[in-house]
């Protein structure tokens, strides 16, 4: 067991190792300055990835509805699915509660009694529909349920079918609602089930992604980073040594050696100068003596030709270069310093043993240098090794993640798509019926509904039915749209219950067990059940693993047996939390235990371990007395008395205070000019032959005479910088240079041990700092910003929308819309049924006396109708037939039209058969009828005929016969059926 751990100790510390530069940043300023050691530049990961999902939804004036079927739901089902007791989840495994094996169902009854009386109530309508609809069109064709109508309007009639058709009217408004609802939501619902499966193979799309991306950064993490940390580990420790020697060079100021044996080495150089400057005095000398000869001899000529030369050219050059002083220069170099005792001084020095007694002290110091070097080196192969067994360990980290993460995103893939290909096949099979019976279901709502909206449109825009060239939409017509109404509802209503009931209870569990369930995981008892089921580390992680790395080693990991929930995840998704917190990979490994493990590797000890293996000798004599006699000679020879300034001095000015070339030009113009004579002729040769002498000067003599006072200034100024080193004098720069030898010594054999193991007890300090903030920081990233799941939230909720919004969502509307419409029906039937009664009458209220002998009579056989002989108005004056007070121009009739007879004999045959008391038998007061008076009676086997006028005064419809009241009776061939019609 111990193994294990030290193993995994091993594996996260060098886990841990790449993230240490970044952390000691603010932490040891100080030390990263005096040790001069540079941090770390890790490179970031950078990548651009678009995720496809999308939680855009618009309802399309949906959504109010949406949300009063989910409120419905939701009263109906309550806050828990399930009572307590019925259902026992523990230990993986699912169990029925005790109430169940006590048969105690009062509680479930009681939390479903909602849906139990819907259930009901569509029960007892699909049952009682077909059994009333077949009593009900038993009863029209016998002539009741307002299968017979009166001719006319009783005396309330028309205030019934206002309201009745008010109430109508609202009632169709409800199943328009119900109607467009039902259409609206059965569209939306197949198209959300059509792209059900491109959503999920979108959601699938982007969660592979994610996985990938998280790899990719895993990769980033554990393998080029910690590539980048090896590469500065390995520049760091080939510098420590470097480091180390020159913190102790700058303690010691054994530097000051250093610097006067690389002196003492150049001491050849310095003397191969000093040769070369002497050779460059005596060359300047002997051609400033060959210079000064030939000017003398220019001068000579030119002022003997100048003078017999009349020419104003000639006065002119003789006044601007004064010729007379063309050889007052003015240099006398026999003054510049001889270094040949110098020169010999140096020669007598390198001789000697000045440059091997150096070298001697020299060889003292670098040893112990290179005793520091070895100790330090010999840790930096063992640190090496370290560091690329490290990174082969953690390539076996990021490839076993990766692997772990291919796994996940192979079966979140491959097993995924070849399940979308089939619920595409079947979606497209099969799908489409159901759209079709949706539709056909909205069909029936919408015929229904159209011939409510007929029936009331032709009852309230139409005119009365009267049986002669009737109107198309009249009342009547009206009336049979209503009983179509009545007979579509009857026919259609169980199956409409029924459909939405099936719906109502699949969608109640779609939305309960779904929607509720994945928007609230946490807090939901479906999805607290699930949980309690379904335990994520026996499916993500195994109870152990081994696996041999690329090191050569076998790991094994142990994890622990916390639960880990699917509401876990789904809750620290939401949050956009780190793959580490989303999976819960503490599980698996906790990344904490990485901060025992410097005191797990004793890593301290092997730091002061490496302290302790510093140690430098006492005794340590870095010059001899021999080469302090030497430096002392060195200090005291010719080259402190070196003196540079007089070259300045002597060499400062020009040359030539005449620029030979220029007067060899003016010479030659001057000659140019003189004119051409006998005795002008001489002196014009003359003056081109100076002026080919001063150029010959100038080329051979005055340039090699500059660059060599050039190259003699610029070897003594390096030479006096050379043997001054920033002090006042060369002597002066010794003793310096040996005081301070002498003090480097002293430091080395006092402190030198000391002082190393400080400066590398900082370094091992600076690197335990490192560690412990790597450590820290490693942590924190884990946790908190590798692989955070933003994109997975995303693809859940954009999950949800597509099956919750785009689909249960129009399942709920489509029952909602159903269910409403078969509510309305029940009273629309009632509704129906009462205002097809009322538009099948002809009449309008006749007034109480005719209906008073209507009903006295109303079970006799009343049909002798009287029959007009007036002309049928196939086209009717509108504004006539409204001053007539809407009665039907064919009750009344002109009397030039009509061959005799009244109007009022119409109901002869509904008077009751009695005697007057007081015997006034006389119809009218005035003994004759106020309306028309030609009315003829058709009589089986007889043809019209004039009735005499009734004797009786009461009743003109009834005549006398042998002092007695008769009434007229119309043979049962002639008679006019009442209507009597189920539509």
């Amino acid at each position: 067991m111990m193994a294990r751990l030290n193993h995994f100790a091993r594996l996260f510390f060098w886990f841990s190792l790449p993230f240490a530069v970044i952390a000691t940043k603010d932490a040891h300023k100080d030390v990263a300055r005096i040790l001069d050691f540079k941090e770390t530049s890790f490179s970031n990961w950078e990548q651009n990835v678009t995720y496809v999902s999308s939680t855009g939804y618009h309802a399309r004036g949906m959504a109010p509805m949406y949300d009063i079927t989910n409120r419905v739901l939701d009263l109906f089902i309550g806050p828990d699915a399930l009572p307590e007791g019925y259902i026992i989840v523990s230990d993986r495994s699912v169990a029925l509660g005790p109430k169940v094996q006590n048969h105690e169902y009062g509680d479930l009854a009681k939390h479903y009694w909602a849906i139990l009386v819907v259930v009901s109530l569509a029960a007892l309508i699909v049952v009682l529909t077909p059994i009333v609809g077949f009593c009900f069109c038993c009863c029209r064709c016998a002539g009741a349920c307002g299968g017979r109508s009166q001719p006319f309007d009783k005396k309330h009639d028309t205030c019934r079918r206002v309201f009745l058709g008010l109430f109508l009217i609202c009632a169709g408004t409800g199943i328009v609602f119900g109607v467009v609802v039902a259409f609206v939501t059965n569209s939306y619902m197949q198209h959300g089930v059509e792209n059900a499966t491109t959503s999920a193979k979108e959601a699938v799309d982007d969660t592979r992604l994610f996985l990938k991306t998280t790899s990719g950064e895993i990769n980033h993490l554990l393998v080029r980073n910690y590539n980048e940390l090896s590469h500065h580990l390995h520049q760091m420790l080939n510098e420590t040594a470097t480091v180390t020697m020159t913190r102790l060079d700058e303690a010691s100021n054994a530097i000051s050696l250093t610097q006067l044996n690389d002196f003492v080495q150049t001491l050849p150089q310095v003397r191969g100068n000093l040769e070369r400057l002497k050779d460059l005095t005596n060359d300047l000398r002997t051609n400033a003596s060959q210079l000064n000869d030939g000017l003398r001899g220019v001068k000579r000529e030119l002022l003997h030709s100048l003078s017999n030369c009349a020419a104003a050219a000639c006065r002119e050059v003789e006044e601007q270069y004064q010729i007379g002083t063309l050889d007052s220069n003015g240099y006398d170099y026999n003054q510049l310093p001889d270094v040949t005792n110098t020169i010999e001084n140096v020669k007598t020095l390198i001789s000697g043993k000045l440059m091997t007694s150096l070298a001697d002290g020299q060889q003292v110091v670098e040893g112990v240098k290179k005793k520091i070097n070895d100790v330090i080196g010999e840790n930096i192969p063992r640190v090496s090794m370290a560091i690329n067994e490290a990174g082969l360990a953690m390539r076996d980290v990021s490839n076993e993640v990766t692997k772990t993460i291919d796994r996940i995103s192979d079966l979140s893939g491959n097993y995924t798509y070849k399940y979308f290909d089939m619920a595409d096949d079947y979606i497209r099979e099969y799908s489409v019926y159901r759209y079709y019976a949706g539709l056909a279901i909205s069909s029936v709502l919408l015929l229904i509904l159209l011939c409510i909206s007929m029936g009331l449109l032709c009852g309230i825009c139409g005119k009365r039915p009267d049986g002669y060239g009737d109107d198309c939409c009249n009342k009547g017509a009206g009336g049979r749209f209503l009983m179509m109404a009545v007979a579509v509802i009857f026919l259609t209503l169980s199956l409409l219950t029924l459909a939405a009931l099936i719906q109502f209870l699949v969608g109640l569990v779609a939305h309960r067990a779904v929607c509720v369930s994945l928007k609230n995981p946490s807090n939901d008892q479906i999805f607290n059940h699930v949980d309690h089921l379904i335990d994520l580390n026996t499916v993500m992680y195994p109870s152990s693993s081994n696996t041999r790395g690329k090191s050569g080693k076998v790991r094994q990991y142990q994890r622990e047996t916390t639960p880990f929930r699917i509401s876990q995840v789904i809750e620290a998704c939401h949050g956009n939390k780190a793959a580490y917190e989303v999976l819960q990979l503490r599980n698996f490994r906790d990344i904490g235990e990485i901060r025992e493990y410097p005191e797990l590797y004793n890593i301290d000890g092997l730091l002061d371990d490496l302290i302790k293996s510093i140690e430098i000798e006492s005794n340590l004599q870095i010059l001899s007395n021999d080469a302090r006699e030497e430096i002392q000679r060195l200090a005291v020879s010719e080259l402190n008395d070196f003196p540079a300034y007089k070259f300045e001095q002597y060499l400062t000015d020009d040359i030539t205070k005449i620029n030979l070339t220029e007067l060899a030009l003016k010479l030659e113009e001057t000659a140019n000019k003189i004119p051409n004579s006998p005795n002008m002729n001489e002196i014009r040769v003359s003056l081109r032959n100076q002026a080919l002498h001063l150029k010959t000067y100038q080329t051979s003599l005055v340039t090699p005479m500059t660059d060599g006072k050039n190259e003699i200034l610029a070897l003594a100024q390096d030479l006096d910088k050379t043997l001054h080193f920033n002090s006042d004098s060369f002597e002066q720069a010794i003793n310096k240079f040996l005081a301070e030898t002498d003090k480097a010594q002293e430091f080395i054999n006092q402190n030198g041990t000391q002082f190393v193991r400080q400066v590398i007890g900082e370094l091992t300090t600076g690197f335990r700092n490192e560690i412990t903030s790597y450590l820290e920081l490693v942590i924190t990233t884990m946790e908190n910003k590798v692989g955070r799941c933003g994109p997975i939230s995303n693809v859940y909720n954009a999950t949800l929308v597509a099956v919750c919004n785009r689909v249960i969502d129009p399942l709920n509307g489509f029952w909602a819309g159903v269910g409403w419409c078969v509510l309305i029906f029940i009273p629309t039937v009632i509704l129906c049924v009462k205002l097809s009664s009322l538009y099948q009458k002809s009449d309008p209220y006749p007034g109480p006396l005719v209906e008073s002998e209507y009903l006295y009579d109303a079970y006799s056989e009343r049909d002798n109708i009287p029959l007009a002989n007036g002309p049928k108005h196939k086209r009717r004056n509108k504004k006539y037939e409204r001053r007539r007070n809407s009665r039907d121009p064919r009750d009344y009739y002109d009397d030039s039209n009509s061959p005799g007879g009244s109007r009022d004999n119409r109901y002869s045959d509904m008077a009751p058969n009695f005697k007057r008391s007081d015997g006034n038998n006389n119809a009218f007061p005035s003994g004759n009828p106020s309306g028309p008076s030609n009315i003829f009676y058709i009589t089986a086997g007889q043809s019209p005929t004039t009735p005499t006028a009734p004797t009786s005064p009461e009743n003109p419809h009834f005549a006398t016969a042998g002092g007695r009241f008769e009434r007229k009776q119309t043979p049962k061939s002639l008679r006019r059926p009442y209507r009597s019609q189920f539509y």
